[in-house]
């Protein structure tokens, strides 16, 4: 598959994790055409890894979130707050 529209580079921050992914499969089905230029090849290898790292940090910073959020919810069935009475 060879196009001749520009390619994002290496540098291109994506807009988010879904669009991420969305480049790197479409990246992805262009390596697996025989028709690939080889004078871009180099290019859209280097562009999928840094997809892959953005995608990776994103998803470690969600783990990140979730256990914090458990954690303090788990904090909170440990001490429960007393409700105020007359």
């Amino acid at each position: 598959m060879t196009t001749d529209a520009p390619h994002p580079t290496a540098d291109d921050t994506p807009s988010g994790y879904a669009s991420a992914l969305a480049e790197l499969e479409q990246i992805l089905a262009e390596l697996e055409d025989d028709d690939i230029d080889v004078d871009v090849l180099a290019s859209r290898v280097e562009r999928a890894a840094a997809l892959v790292r953005f995608c990776r940090a994103r998803l470690q910073d969600a783990q990140l979130k979730v256990q914090e959020i458990v954690a303090d919810l788990e904090d909170l069935a440990a001490n429960p707050v007393a409700p105020e009475g007359p």
